[in-house]
């Protein structure tokens, strides 16, 4: 009878004999079929972040009001996460408008958030992006529309004129791999608040009054005492405050102008700031919003702020001018 020890040595060789012959072929089996997987993951042409931001941001600018702007902004959101949810704030209250990705999506209208404490609260009064765990928002909420899978959340701030209208609430759904995009969702916040501003500035024009006053506070004794200001006091103190709404709105437009730059052109501006060349990259968009930036308050008080350089240094090169490249005009 052969040796065992023999027989396994026999085989063993064999074995190696085969695998060595196999080993090019399986190598190469193994890359074609990781490179498919990998390109299987790649996202569909119009799939990229950027296309579905810049569908999103097409079918705001097109709505033909502000119900149709928040219903485009909350269906753009749903894009980067599993759920999003659009809350109106007014006068203290934070109250559900529609969701998207929910079991029952207009459960989300009877639902109110707690403005006044938490998470919710602090992205009202700071006017920021906050995300946290599940369990941080009310029990309410929570158990109203489920948690999501990975028990995280995100609430970002639609900001208008300063102030925040409504939330953006978004989370990745039932599914534990579904990722938030918080960039993509910031920008389009902030795109649809500048836009709901340059649309009343649109319905308003330049010469519109100052925006409401606040309630005014009840007259101390001194106050109601003292003598009204003469006619020519007055007079002249009124120009001060009329300039320094042209300024507010010359600040506000410039900001919107160079956030669509930003919007439309996300990699030219990731490649000039690593190159040191933005505004040789995209001059033709600079100089065609600062034609129409010019135009508009070209001729008013606010030109000497130079307020549209500014924002172009602020949003684009991050506050530093030497990213914008040697040829940019100040």
């Amino acid at each position: 009878m052969p040796n065992p020890t023999k027989i396994q040595m026999i085989v063993e060789e064999a074995v190696a004999a085969v695998f060595e012959a196999a080993l090019p072929a399986l190598r190469t089996q193994i890359v074609n079929r990781t490179v498919e997987e990998l390109q299987s993951l790649e996202p569909a042409p119009g799939n990229l972040p950027s296309d579905l931001l810049n569908a999103a941001a097409a079918l705001i600018q097109e709505s033909p009001s502000q119900a149709e702007i928040l219903r485009h902004l909350l269906e753009g959101a749903a894009r980067f996460c599993g759920r999003a949810a659009l809350f109106v704030v007014r006068a203290g209250a934070v109250t559900g408008w529609q969701g998207i990705g929910f079991e029952n999506n207009d459960t989300l209208k009877s639902i109110s958030l707690n403005g006044s404490a938490g998470p919710v609260a602090r992205s009202i009064q700071e006017r920021a992006t906050v995300t946290g765990p599940i369990t941080e928002l009310d029990a309410d909420f929570v158990t109203a529309v489920g948690p999501p899978a990975d028990g995280s959340f995100v609430v970002l701030p639609l900001v208008v004129k300063e102030k925040v209208a409504a939330l953006i609430y978004a989370d990745g759904g039932a599914v534990p791999d579904n990722r938030v995009d918080i960039s993509a969702l910031t920008l389009l916040c902030r795109f649809t608040g500048l836009w709901l501003e340059l649309t009343a500035l649109r319905k308003a024009g330049i010469t519109a009054p100052a925006e409401e006053s606040q309630q005014a506070q009840p007259q101390s004794a001194a106050t109601a005492a003292a003598p009204a200001p003469q006619p020519a006091a007055a007079a002249a103190a009124a120009p001060a405050g009329e300039e320094d709404e042209v300024h507010k709105k010359a600040r506000r437009f410039a900001r919107l102008l160079v956030d669509e730059i930003k919007l439309y052109n996300q990699a030219k501006v990731s490649e000039g700031k690593q190159n040191r060349d933005l505004y040789q990259r995209l001059r033709d968009d600079i100089e065609k919003s600062r034609a129409t930036y010019e135009n508009r308050f070209g001729s008013t008080p606010a030109a000497s702020g130079n307020y549209f350089t500014q924002e172009l240094i602020r949003v684009l090169a991050d506050n530093d001018i030497a990213l914008m490249g040697g040829n940019f005009p100040q």
